[in-house]
C-alpha cells in the first residue's frame, strides 16, 4: 500500500479525506490528512487551519516532504482565497478557470524544486464546489428540496459545479449558506459528498479527477 500524505486546509477537507477519498479510493493508497500549521508560537500549541500566507504552506510542504515514510505529498487545498503571494498568482493566463488553476499548481510544483514525490493540488474553487454537485444529496440532508433545486440550476448556469466562481460573495461556501444559513460547514457538506460518492464526483469535477487520477498512479 502507497502512503500518500495530504497537506489540506482545514477539518472540513480532513473529515473528506478521512470518510470520503479513503474508503473510496481502493486498497492500493492511503491517504493521512494534515492539517495546515497557521502558526508556531513559542512554547505553545500550533494553530491549524486555514491559509495566510504562502510561506507557511511551503514550509509544511517541505517539512512533510522530508518525512521519508510518505509515498508522496499532495495537497488539498482551496484555490479560491490563495494568498496572492502563492507562486503562479501574479502572473495568471487568460482564459479558463481550469487553465489557470493548473498554471498556479505547475508554479508551485517549480517553487518546491519540482520535487518528484510532490503532487500539487488545489480545489477548484473550493471544498464546497463538491456539494454543489452533490446538490441533492444535500437537500435530503437537510430536508430541504428547495436548496437542492437553487444548486443544480447556478451549476447549469455557470456549465459545472467546478465552475461556480470564486468571487469573495459568490464563491461556492457564500452560496450555499446564502441558501441555507443553517449550514454546517463540517458536517452537511462532508455527508453530502459522502452520499454521492467519489465516482460521481469525478464524473463531475475535471480537475478532482485528474487528480485522484495522479494519486492512483504515484
Amino acid at each position: 500500500m502507497r502512503h500518500i500524505c495530504v497537506l489540506v486546509e482545514g477539518q472540513t477537507e480532513e473529515i473528506v479525506v478521512r470518510d470520503v477519498l479513503n474508503p473510496q479510493l481502493g486498497d492500493d493508497v492511503w491517504l493521512t490528512p494534515v492539517i495546515l500549521k497557521t502558526s508556531r508560537p513559542a512554547g505553545g500549541t500550533a494553530g491549524r487551519g486555514g491559509v495566510s500566507a504562502w510561506q507557511k504552506i511551503e514550509r509544511d510542504l517541505r517539512l512533510l516532504l522530508r518525512n521519508p515514510s510518505y509515498h508522496r505529498v499532495t495537497t488539498l487545498i482551496d484555490y479560491y482565497g490563495l494568498p496572492q503571494g502563492a507562486p503562479g498568482m501574479d502572473d495568471l493566463p487568460g482564459g479558463t478557470p481550469h487553465t489557470c488553476v493548473e498554471h498556479v499548481e505547475r508554479a508551485i510544483h517549480r517553487a518546491l524544486d519540482d520535487n518528484p514525490r510532490f503532487i500539487p493540488n488545489l480545489v477548484l474553487h473550493e471544498t464546497e464546489t463538491w456539494v454543489f454537485a452533490a446538490a441533492n444529496e444535500l437537500g435530503k440532508l437537510l430536508g430541504k428540496p428547495k436548496v437542492a433545486v437553487e444548486l443544480r440550476k447556478q451549476v447549469e448556469r455557470a456549465g459545472g459545479p467546478e465552475l461556480v466562481n470564486g468571487g469573495r460573495e459568490t464563491a461556492p461556501s457564500k452560496r450555499i449558506l446564502a441558501l441555507c444559513p443553517g449550514y454546517r460547514k463540517t458536517h452537511d457538506g462532508p455527508r453530502a459528498i459522502e452520499a454521492y460518492g467519489l465516482a460521481a464526483l469525478r464524473r463531475d469535477c475535471l480537475h478532482l479527477d485528474t487528480w485522484v487520477l495522479r494519486v492512483l498512479e504515484a
